[in-house]
Parts: C-alpha cells; structure tokens; sequence
C-alpha cells in the first residue's frame, strides 16, 4: 500500500497545482482571508498583473478559483468585489488553510474541532465496520508513527501521521461524503504543523495513546470502542484549545 503520510496535502494542493496560477490564488486567497482585502474591496486585473508580474489569462483563472471558494464575485463593467466571510466555502481546504494562516486561526480551531465531535464518531464506528485488514495495520502503523514523533518532537512527522491516520479512518467508512471532508482536516492539520503560535504545535502525550487505542479498536471492529475513544479524542483536542483561546482572548 502506498504511503499516505503527506497524502491529505498532496491531493488539496494538486487541485490548483503550482506555477503562477496558483501563486495568484495563494496570495490573493491569502490576502482576503487576512482582511488586507476586506469585503467589498474591488479587485482590478490590470492592478494584480503589474504587482504579480502574470498575464491577464493567469488573472482571469485565478479569479473563477477564488469565485468558486466564494471569495470573490465578477460583475460585469465593475470588476471582481471581495464578498464576506458569510459567502466563503468554510470546508473547502485551501480556504482552510488561508484561515489556519491568518489572524482567526484559534476561531478557526474550535469550529472546526466541534464539528468532528460529531463527525469522527459516527465515521469511527463506520470504519470498525468497514475498514480492510490493511488499512487497519496502516492506520495502527500511523498512530505508532505519532508516538515516535512525539518522542522526537518532530512536529512535522507528528502532524503528518495524524493527518494519514485520520484520512485513513474517514476513507475507511465507505460513505463518500466522509471521505470528502479528509481533505479539510488534513489542510487544518497541515497548517500546524508549520506554525509556531500558541496552541499549534503543543503535542500531547494523552492524545498519541488515544490514538493508538483507537486505532487498535478498529483492527478489532469494536464499533463501541472506537465511537468512544474517537470521540474522547478530539473532547481532548478541543478542551485544549478552548484554554488557549480563553488565554488569547484574557492577554
């Protein structure tokens, strides 16, 4: 089986590939996400081809990728306007990652983490059922990789593991709609794993075993098991990240 550590960014990333169209992307993507270009803010093709140093071509398809995010909206005879974070495609993994950049990158955390609270315990319980025997030593081999990591404090590698090990249990419900939101948590987890603010990089311990545990509940198809501990799992994750975001907003 092929490696799926890295596996989650690859794919999100492959989706704009690279070269200029997707340096137009990122940094425009980016910049509305940080409010350096707030909601309603016209955007001028000619304007970001001379700061950008791209073809009004490369302009106009990085453009339908922001619209398609819900970033930005073409008007015909206006230009592009900047629409509100009410329109943004929160899901979507690369505005995933903008926000996990920029300054809500706490806000961003807690939401989402909120929202596996219910979603990793239905997929974990899908996944006993569900999950092939080697898939099932992938995910254990995963978990184990956390540990090591820990060990190491290579939060890199720590990162990456979760980000397979989650992907992993996701794909392994056979309900393609989970599957799809592997994407998103693999972009969040990607983001911590290069940033240095409070609360990205802390590795816990509690956590790595629980997900050694739950990895092995779901070699056993212990459904019950593996709702459980799947769900304790990121209780855990959000508890911490709940005190940090209490301290940021306190300090």
């Amino acid at each position: 089986m092929a490696d799926l550590r890295g596996a989650s960014t690859a794919r999100y990333r492959a989706r704009i590939g690279s070269g200029l169209y997707a340096h137009v992307v990122d940094v425009v993507g980016q910049e509305i996400i940080n409010g350096d270009l707030p909601a309603g803010t016209i955007i001028f093709a000619e304007q970001l081809c001379e700061r950008l140093s791209v073809s009004r071509s490369v302009v106009r398809e990085g453009i339908r990728t922001l619209s398609s995010m819900g970033l930005v909206e073409a008007r015909p005879q206006v230009g592009t306007r900047v629409l509100p974070s009410t329109s943004w495609d929160l899901l979507n993994p690369y505005v995933v990652k903008w926000r996990g950049q920029g300054p809500g990158y706490l806000e961003q955390m807690k939401q989402l983490l909120e929202l596996r609270l219910g979603l990793e315990h239905a997929a974990a319980g899908l996944a006993a059922k569900h999950l092939p025997a080697e898939q099932g030593q992938e995910i254990l081999a995963r978990a184990h990789d956390m540990r090591d990591a820990m060990a190491e404090q290579n939060a890199r590698k720590f990162f990456e593991a979760d980000a397979a090990f989650h992907r992993i249990m996701l794909e392994g419900t056979e309900n393609a709609v989970i599957a799809q939101l592997a994407d998103t948590i693999g972009a969040t987890l990607d983001a911590r794993s290069q940033d240095t603010r409070p609360g990205m990089l802390d590795l816990s311990g509690e956590a790595v075993e629980k997900h050694i545990r739950l990895a092995e509940a779901l070699v056993a198809r212990d459904a019950s098991a593996a709702q459980r501990l799947a769900l304790e799992l990121v209780q855990l994750t959000l508890d911490d990240f709940e005190r940090t975001h209490e301290g940021a907003r306190t300090t």
